[in-house]
C-alpha cells in the first residue's frame, strides 16, 4: 500500500515548482515606468492618465474605507475626480519603486511595490494630512492589473477631525 502511494505521490513531487523572485527582469524597468506614471498623474490631479496605465479589468484595494473593498477603473476615476476637485496631492519626492518578478506559487508574476507618503491639502482650508503609505501593484502586459493600498487610515480619519469612542457595554 505505502509501495503504491509512493509511486503515484513521486510525479507530483517531482514536478512541484520551486518558487523563486529577483528584481533584476527584462520588465523591471517598463513596469516601474507605469507606476510611476500613475503616481505622476495622481500628484498632477489627472485622473484619465491615472487609468490610462490600468488594465480595461483591474482591481483596486484599499481606497474605499477597507481592503477587502475593490474598485473598478471607472469606480477610481469617480473617486479621484471627487477627490481632485476638494483637494491637492503631493506625492513625496523621495517615492521608492522596487518591482519584483516571482517565479512559482501563487504570487507568480511581475509586481511593483510603491513607498510614499502623500500630502494631501484641502483647497479651501489649507489644511494638510500626510499619509504613509505601501502600494503593491501586480503588472502585466504593460498595464497594471491590481492594486492595493496600505495606509494608516486611523491617521487619516483623526486628521479629518474624527475621535475614537470606546464601546459601550
Amino acid at each position: 500500500m505505502f509501495f503504491m502511494l509512493a509511486v503515484f505521490l513521486t510525479p507530483l513531487i517531482n514536478t512541484a515548482q520551486e518558487v523563486s523572485a529577483t528584481m533584476d527582469f527584462e520588465n523591471a524597468e517598463a513596469n516601474v515606468a507605469v507606476v510611476s506614471n500613475y503616481v505622476n498623474a495622481v500628484q498632477n490631479g489627472d485622473a484619465d492618465t491615472m487609468v490610462a496605465q490600468l488594465s480595461d479589468d483591474a482591481k483596486i484595494y484599499g481606497l474605499s474605507g477597507a481592503p477587502t473593498n475593490v474598485m473598478n477603473p471607472s469606480q477610481l476615476s469617480e473617486y479621484y475626480k471627487e477627490s481632485f476637485a476638494t483637494t491637492k496631492h503631493s506625492i513625496d519626492p523621495n517615492t521608492s519603486y522596487a518591482p519584483i518578478k516571482v517565479t512559482g506559487g501563487i504570487n507568480e508574476g511581475e509586481w511593483v511595490m510603491v513607498w510614499t507618503t502623500d500630502t494631501i491639502s484641502n483647497k479651501k482650508t489649507g489644511k494638510e494630512i500626510a499619509i504613509p503609505a505601501q502600494v503593491t501593484c501586480f503588472v502585466k502586459d504593460g498595464k497594471i492589473t491590481m492594486m492595493a493600498h496600505y495606509y494608516d487610515q486611523l491617521n487619516v480619519m483623526t486628521s479629518m477631525g474624527y475621535t475614537l469612542q470606546p464601546p459601550t457595554e
